[in-house]
């Protein structure tokens, strides 16, 4: 696999990856040129009008919303926001585009020159590793509690278009034309504002170009700019990988890799890429530029078509719109909405909740997780964030990947994750029933007390009620409580034991171990 041969490939040529990562604005609920609904799915061809079909004589009429959601975008990316800009057309014919040519932006985007930083933990570092084991390039910042290190990816660019319709080839595996019986064309999405971002090609590893596609992710959510699901393609990467020998400057010749519907598959599809190209250079071929398919299934890439120039599309401005003037102000007002971050809210995490750097990071990454976990905190208290966090990072996160479900799915709400760490705080409950009590709530939707009091499962913690058992459980086994004061001190076990079978597993375990230790020192 070339997963397998890529650190050792890695030792010897250095990868230059750029994504151009295509976003599509749903949060303006119609298109961008008309007023046609944006949703996922339906009957095909049922969304369309003379505008998104490129009918004669219809003209289009900009998404106010969509361009303030890319001027968004651009704040919260450091990029500069262009006071002047305009849309351009895109030549070029696919089956799936209805005007045979795409309103995009050329050389005058919105925004330009951004950047973000993303950080790699120690399992990515083998990645960046040389021969003398030392980071093999200039520029990212160790960092040492976690084994890893932090780089920052430039942004060249955030554009806004149209996005395409969607082919289907029936019988082609992977989506794919190949072996298809014949093509049937959906112009649903046709038309969808879609904000296209390309980055430098400052990514040296397949880990890097998946940590800054995650990040990006977590910042277009936390903006509310769409919901960024890969799977049904409102968020989709495609990958520019070239690589050339250790030390040299000039670049190599690239291929543009696409159908990564996955940061796995992303990984992946790079991983390979960068093995396949090394693997050409050593036998004495050479790479050829072109655009190559991503088989998950195969676990390989192909030949889809040679790679386009810029000159090949034929740009023009749009003759139908009149190019865009910024004011300052409006840009300042646009930037006053901007929420908190994901990279600001985990810092406050680990600053007022005292959560782990790594805890803190998975739940601010997702704007639905830290909403749930702030909920729950907001009802358990402060003093008892980290045991949420706990609780939704183990039992909730294995429980929604068994169940395939989003948080906000899931029958668990934030206030039964605050009840029943209460209920184990307070001795309520044990941690091992707490557990029970979660896959009940999990599959029933019930409120943790509510199943508490139903199976009887509350615990006992009344020193007093306690200590009457322990006496009576010591007072049953004399020859065992002389072996304990004698040294055996390998019997608490069993006391403890017999209290808890009196008890029905409802006394409290440390309230117990405690009373039992207490009288027998007596």
């Amino acid at each position: 696999m070339a997963e397998d041969r890529l650190t050792e490939v890695l030792e010897r040529y250095e990868a230059v990856i750029g994504l151009e990562i295509h976003t599509e604005i749903t949060a303006t609920n119609t298109k961008m040129f008309c007023g046609c609904p944006v949703a996922f799915g339906g009957e095909p061809n049922t969304r369309v009008c003379p505008v998104c079909l490129g009918l004669p004589g219809a003209l289009p009429v900009p998404n106010e919303a969509a361009i303030e959601w890319t001027v968004l975008a651009g704040l919260a990316t450091d990029c500069d926001i262009a006071l002047w800009s305009q849309f351009h057309r895109k030549q070029y014919f696919y089956p799936d585009m209805p005007k045979d040519y795409q309103i995009s932006q050329y050389d005058l985007p919105f925004c330009s020159g951004g950047e973000i930083e993303v950080e790699v933990d120690g399992q990515g570092v083998a990645e960046r590793i040389d021969l003398d084991g030392r980071v093999a390039f200039e520029g990212p910042t160790p960092v040492p509690e976690d084994g890893g290190y932090r780089t920052r990816i430039g942004i060249t660019r955030i554009h806004l278009e149209e996005d395409t319709g969607k082919m289907i080839h029936v019988g082609g595996s992977e989506g794919r034309i190949s072996g298809a019986t014949h093509s049937l064309v959906d112009f649903n999405r046709a038309g969808t504002p879609l904000m296209e971002l390309v980055s430098e090609p400052d990514m040296r590893t397949p880990e890097e170009a998946r940590r800054f596609a995650q990040k990006l992710r977590s910042i277009w959510l936390a903006l509310g700019i769409s919901d960024c699901s890969m799977e049904e393609g409102s968020m989709r990467v495609d990958a520019n990988v070239s690589v050339r020998p250790r030390g040299a400057s000039e670049l190599g010749t690239k291929s543009e890799v696409k159908n990564m519907n996955s940061f796995k598959a992303l990984h992946d599809a790079l991983a390979y890429e960068i093995v396949r190209q090394a693997e050409a250079l050593d036998a004495g071929g050479c790479v050829v530029q072109e655009t190559r398919h991503w088989d998950a299934t195969a676990r390989r890439t192909s030949t889809l078509r040679s790679k386009e120039e810029a000159h090949d599309y034929r740009y023009f401005p749009e003759p139908d719109m009149v190019p865009f003037s910024f004011d300052p102000e409006w840009i300042d007002g646009l930037a006053d909405r901007l929420p908190e971050l994901p990279d600001a809210r985990r810092d406050r995490y680990m600053a007022e909740f005292g959560l782990p750097k790594h805890d803190a990071s998975i739940l601010s990454a997702d704007l639905q997780m830290a909403c749930f976990f702030e909920e729950a905190v907001g009802i358990a208290g402060a003093d008892r964030a980290r045991q949420v966090a706990n609780w939704m990072l183990g039992e909730l996160a294995a429980r929604l990947n068994a169940d395939s479900v989003e948080i906000g799915e899931s029958r668990v709400t934030s206030a039964m994750v605050a009840e029943l760490v209460g209920l184990v705080e307070e001795g309520a409950i044990s941690s091992k029933q707490a557990k029970e009590v979660f896959a009940e709530m999990a599959d029933s939707g019930d409120a943790p007390g509510a199943i508490v009091e139903a199976r009887g499962m509350k615990q006992v913690s009344d020193a007093s009620a306690i200590e009457e058992v322990v006496r009576r459980v010591l007072e049953a086994s004399p020859d065992k409580v002389a072996s304990y004061r004698a040294g055996k001190t390998g019997l608490l076990g069993f006391f403890v034991g017999q209290v808890m079978r009196e008890m029905r597993g409802q006394g409290n375990p440390q309230v117990v171990s405690e009373t039992v230790v207490r009288i027998l020192s007596e």
